[in-house]
């Protein structure tokens, strides 16, 4: 799948759910992103398995 977003908006987006991943997460799968595409709409979260945020 293929989606064009503004860099300048995705970074902005991504620096503020930056501060759930850890530097050394329990579970590798931990230190990414999940971006989600419906429709028109992005959809990207981040967990730490205590805290996620969902933007």
């Amino acid at each position: 799948m293929k989606f064009i977003v503004n860099s300048s908006y995705l970074l902005k987006q991504l620096s503020n759910i930056n501060g759930v991943i850890t530097t050394n997460p329990v579970v590798p799968i931990l230190e990414n992103f999940l971006f989600e595409i419906d429709k028109s709409s992005l959809t990207v979260t981040a967990s730490d398995l205590q805290t996620s945020m969902i933007h």
